[in-house]
């Protein structure tokens, strides 16, 4: 998962590779191509999210528990 926010986030600038817990920001650009990553390497089709929700995903962690939220038979828990 972190590999994967590593690289939805490229643009973002980070003194340290990102882990699990990295505060991150998911824009509606880094959405788009974390869905794009989502289906290619997983064949995961995944929607654009309601209102509010991008401002809750703000670190791998956070994207991983809302991925299992959305589809727990594809997704393992996240903590």
């Amino acid at each position: 998962m972190t590999e994967i926010i590593a690289k939805c986030t490229a643009l973002q600038v980070f003194d340290a590779p990102i882990d699990y817990d990295t505060e991150i920001v998911i824009d509606s650009f880094s959405f788009v191509w974390l869905q794009h990553l989502l289906e290619e390497r997983f064949g995961f089709e995944l929607e654009p999210p309601d209102s509010g929700v991008l401002e809750t995903l703000n670190s791998a962690r956070s994207v991983h528990r809302y991925l299992a939220e959305l589809s727990p038979d594809r997704f393992a828990a996240a903590d």
